[in-house]
């Protein structure tokens, strides 16, 4: 899995963020960096050598939305695959348009992650 890549990962939900990190570590993918707020998400983003091939955002996040973060994203590197995770279904839409390329709504299923993920490092 390493050859294709890494992810980042972006909550505010320290809880969340070590879930993720051990499922992925369980499941060899490398995970580059994770940040609890947009501005931390960005900045270490920008500095990420190689940078993150998948970026898992939430939307509710402290200071800047994660539909900002996104954006910051992929302007620095518009072939990011973003996974866009919110409990609120009405942001769905705007994700997509915003150019996630996968909106899942929380709470999902840890399967469904650990597969969008998978799916989306094998590009």
């Amino acid at each position: 899995m390493s050859a294709n890549g890494s992810i980042a990962i972006v909550d505010d939900e320290v809880d969340v963020v070590r879930t993720y990190e051990l499922l992925f570590k369980k499941r060899h993918i490398p995970v580059s960096f994770t940040a609890l707020d947009g501005p931390d998400a960005i900045d270490k983003f920008k500095k990420a050598n190689p940078r993150p091939v998948v970026v898992i955002i939430d939307y509710r996040l402290p200071s800047i939305s994660g539909l900002e973060v996104m954006r910051e994203v992929l302007a620095i590197e518009p072939s990011t695959k973003v996974i866009f995770i919110s409990g609120d279904n009405s942001v769905r839409q705007k994700s997509v348009d915003a150019g996630a390329a996968v909106f899942l709504k929380k709470p999902t299923d840890i399967k469904i992650i650990t597969d969008t993920v998978t799916r989306l490092m094998n590009f």
